[in-house]
């Protein structure tokens, strides 16, 4: 059930996702790879719940947090990010799933002639190598991954490059997803915040962070489009 923070009645025109925690759960392959990588280099590892705290604003980042403390050093970090890099291409395919309801979800927009995109702070090619793999029916309008040449979400600059790609007026757009992140892209970007709850992230914490909707399941957004 959508729980809306305020009266939208337009249909909205076309969706941005988040990737990582909204469309895929990749919790096991960022988990799996950082572990590896950790031990390694000679660092305690973590469960695989722990990294739904470190995973929603880029792998050097997810690095940091992986980290002890005494070791949050630029080059031990550079170090863990190629490590987890090389190893996450050899385990992502075995452990990635696909939440329920997005294959439906994404064959209705697709019905519909609904635009969508993709915008998240994994690496471009290795966002682009998950998505083909598990959608391979949907042709995605747009998937703008880090490369570096536009800052991290939640800065507007990777944001306004989807929405010009679109086409579309930012009120006429969407972003979902399933961290802080993603809800301060929508607000720094003037999109419409949708807040997941299968994702990363408590209702709490989605709700706290200003959410204007949160749902419960992929195909309460058609109610929007």
């Amino acid at each position: 059930m959508i729980k809306s923070k305020q009266d939208q009645t337009a249909p909205f025109q076309g969706i941005i996702f988040d990737l990582d925690g909204t469309l895929l759960d990749t919790l096991a392959c960022i988990g799996t790879a950082f572990n590896q990588a950790l031990t390694e280099t000679g660092y305690p590892t973590h469960a695989i719940q722990d990294y739904k705290d470190f995973i929603g604003d880029g792998v050097f980042k997810c690095a940091e947090r992986a980290l002890p403390k005494a070791a949050r050093e630029p080059e031990i970090i550079s170090a863990l990010v190629t490590l987890e890099r090389r190893l996450y291409d050899t385990v992502w395919r075995r452990e990635i799933a696909i939440y329920d309801g997005i294959p439906e979800l994404l064959a209705a927009l697709r019905a519909r002639s609904i635009p969508t995109a993709v915008l998240t702070n994994k690496d471009q090619d290795a966002a682009n190598a998950c998505l083909i793999e598990c959608f391979p029916q949907h042709s995605f309008d747009c998937v703008l991954g880090y490369t570096g040449a536009y800052p991290h979400k939640p800065d507007p600059a990777c944001g306004a490059a989807v929405i010009k790609t679109l086409g579309l007026r930012p009120d006429e757009l969407m972003m979902v997803g399933d961290t802080p992140v993603d809800l301060a892209t929508a607000r720094a970007c003037s999109l419409f915040a949708v807040g997941v709850s299968w994702g990363f992230r408590t209702r709490e914490t989605l709700t706290a962070a200003g959410a204007d909707v949160l749902i419960e399941h992929p195909l309460e957004l058609l109610h929007y489009v």
